[in-house]
């Protein structure tokens, strides 16, 4: 399933976006975002709650519903709260299978997380299956290759508007805002990462994935969900609108400390991949080699993630 495709890579990216074209994009997501308003509102759901079963966070923590001005579909978050305040903020990033993640690790260090599920795929009912392919993957990835609305500038989009509820919350010490994930979540923290700028402390990517799509063969269960549009769009339209997305164009625009990990056994995120970025980053940066690694979230990703945001956040 999904096997490699034949690439011509050096073609692939000499299709992509220029530098200044990148600038531009991260730009304009950031200002359509702050021309939008955004209201969160607290509520009583919890995803885990059973009789003696709790974890020491779950009474406190609660998903958010957010409603833009604009009118777009709502989407959810997830806010978990230090228990002493206020304290930074740590903005955690779904993978593509877009599940609610709990990090009750991070907050009794000492920091408020908010995991994010943009575009209203996951809420208090859980995945809305109405919004899933017939393979039952999430559209985000083949939108963006075909240029059509709902693609991850708009993925994007709603995670900058729910970065900006929670860091006027009272909880949040103002100017301490970082960025992680896996997979997925590692990749977009990155984005997230390019297009606040400033606005970061510090990012973690986990096995990231949108991280050299020429560089994969569009094989695999995730890159793999290309090959589709592959066959139906122009390739120069192709590649450009990957390029946009793609980590790799945006290193240049990367200067806060960056962790990644790569995986020796990952065959969804190629560790090529991530050793590519890596290079070309010019920024404070550690990647970890995990010789036996899968592609899934680890107890090795948390003790990276709880260093690196010791060290940075």
């Amino acid at each position: 399933m999904w096997q490699p495709l034949c690439i011509d890579a050096d073609q692939a990216f000499g299709w992509y976006p220029q530098p200044t074209q990148v600038d531009a994009w991260a730009a304009g997501i950031l200002a359509k975002s702050n021309a939008v308003s955004i209201r969160g509102t607290l509520l009583k759901t919890q995803p885990i709650r059973q009789e003696f079963g709790n974890g020491p966070n779950t009474l406190e923590n609660r998903f958010v519903k957010f409603e833009a001005g604009d009118g777009r579909r709502p989407f959810y978050g997830y806010w978990q709260p230090a228990a002493k305040t206020p304290a930074p903020l740590l903005v955690n990033l779904p993978g593509y299978g877009g599940y609610v993640n709990l990090h009750p690790q991070l907050c009794d260090l000492g920091y408020n997380v908010l995991h994010i599920s943009p575009q209203g795929y996951v809420g208090p009912r859980g995945a809305e299956k109405a919004l899933q392919l017939p393979d039952g993957n999430w559209p985000v990835l083949p939108l963006t290759a075909e240029g059509l609305p709902g693609g991850y500038a708009d993925w994007l989009g709603d995670c900058l508007l729910a970065i900006r509820w929670a860091q006027a919350r009272p909880e949040v010490q103002p100017g301490r805002l970082s960025l992680y994930g896996t997979s997925q979540g590692g990749g977009t923290a990155l984005l997230l990462a390019s297009i606040l700028g400033k606005e970061v402390r510090c990012a973690c990517a986990d096995l990231p994935f949108l991280t050299g799509f020429p560089l994969t063969g569009l094989a695999g269960p995730a890159y793999g969900l290309l090959q589709d549009p592959f066959t139906r769009v122009e390739a120069p339209q192709f590649w450009n609108r990957l390029g946009y997305a793609d980590t790799l164009s945006h290193a240049h625009r990367l200067a806060v400390p960056v962790m990644l990990t790569a995986g020796g056994a990952d065959d969804t995120c190629p560790a090529g991949t991530v050793e590519a970025l890596f290079q070309k980053l010019r920024c404070t940066k550690q990647l970890t080699w995990l010789q036996e690694g899968v592609h899934t979230h680890s107890r090795q990703s948390m003790v990276l993630f709880a260093a690196w945001m010791q060290l940075y956040a």
